[in-house]
């Protein structure tokens, strides 16, 4: 299945290999190769198809935003990683790489066995100073290119 195959309302200026190895290297972090490619391919934006539910069917939203890596946006990843990752209100293995209608968070996992692997962060019960409790945290997809393959239109 290709990322690139699927239709966006808009996407944000191209990032180079470079930028994402900076980006990389800046944080100390590593990137799955499926969101690397999507990344290249479109650096975020907004899809036609962004409704999706988690695994459990416990929640159905959109992705509203891929974030790209880009300084002009203000919506992008470097910021969400440092605001929620790197302020611990997100666990240490997630990379928030989207975001729904609310301002919850789609998140990439980055480190450890489950890496690959998208999550749906609920903040709607975000606790300032706790953190986001584990119950907030619902699986989505064993990895990028399934989860994008999962989105669909609104009904």
């Amino acid at each position: 299945m290709l990322l690139m195959d699927y239709e966006y309302e808009f996407t944000f200026e191209d990032v180079k290999e470079s930028g994402i190895a900076a980006f990389e290297s800046k944080y100390g972090i590593q990137l799955p190769k499926q969101y690397r490619d999507f990344l290249i391919r479109n650096n975020g934006g907004k899809r036609v198809k962004r409704r999706f539910d988690t695994a459990n069917k416990k929640i159905e939203t959109s992705v509203m935003l891929f974030f790209p890596i880009s300084e002009e946006a203000e919506s992008n990843l470097e910021a969400y990683y440092r605001d929620y990752t790197l302020k611990n209100v997100l666990p240490s293995k997630f990379l928030p790489i989207g975001r729904d209608p609310m301002d919850s968070l789609i998140c990439l996992v980055i480190e450890g066995e489950e890496t690959g692997q998208v999550y749906f962060c609920d903040l709607d019960y975000l606790e300032e100073d706790n953190g986001l409790s584990p119950e907030c945290i619902y699986f989505v997809s064993n990895n990028f290119e399934d989860f994008i393959a999962l989105l669909r239109e609104s009904e």
